[in-house]
């Protein structure tokens, strides 16, 4: 009696947990855009999905899109879209990325040709590695990408298949 009881307590634990809502199955946005209508009106805010036909974006910051708060979506459709811009989520980490192995490459390239030109690009890379890093933030801070829209269906559904999510 007391081994069926504790059964039934365990699967009743067990089934109880699984209920619970799944946090990791939540949609994270990767995507800052800004969208230009045909008006001359920006609307800038996160990409939350793209459809054959229209652009559903948050109109508010990652910070809050994270807390949830009752901020309603912005669904723009494609005849009333002029251009799109998009940035990157990370794209700064992968400029830095990207401007340090630049940077370093002197000591890489130096190390493979021999002891005395590993010294020398060593050297180099002093001044090579601050500059890379630098290049790279600018880079990937600046970063963008335009997609000239102006009610164009083939335009639009080209952007909508390069979008991943």
């Amino acid at each position: 009696m007391k081994k069926n009881l504790f059964i039934n307590l365990f699967t009743l634990l067990i089934l109880s947990a699984s209920a619970q809502n799944n946090n990791a199955l939540k949609h994270i946005p990767k995507h800052t855009i800004w969208i230009t209508t045909n008006e001359g009106k920006v609307i800038k805010g996160i990409l939350i999905s793209t459809s054959d036909s229209s652009v559903e974006i948050f109109p508010g910051k990652k910070s809050e899109y994270g807390k949830q708060l009752k901020i309603s979506m912005v669904k723009e459709s494609y005849v009333n879209i002029a251009e799109i811009q998009i940035h990157k989520k990370k794209a700064l980490l992968k400029g830095l990325l990207t401007g340090a192995g630049i940077g370093l490459a002197p000591v890489l390239i130096g190390g493979i040709f021999g002891e005395s030109t590993g010294q020398g690009g060593a050297y180099v890379s002093m001044i090579t590695f601050p500059v890379g890093i630098i290049t790279g933030a600018i880079s990937g801070i600046a970063s963008r990408k335009r997609f000239l829209i102006r009610g164009d269906k083939r335009k639009f559904y080209a952007f909508h298949k390069q979008m991943k999510y």
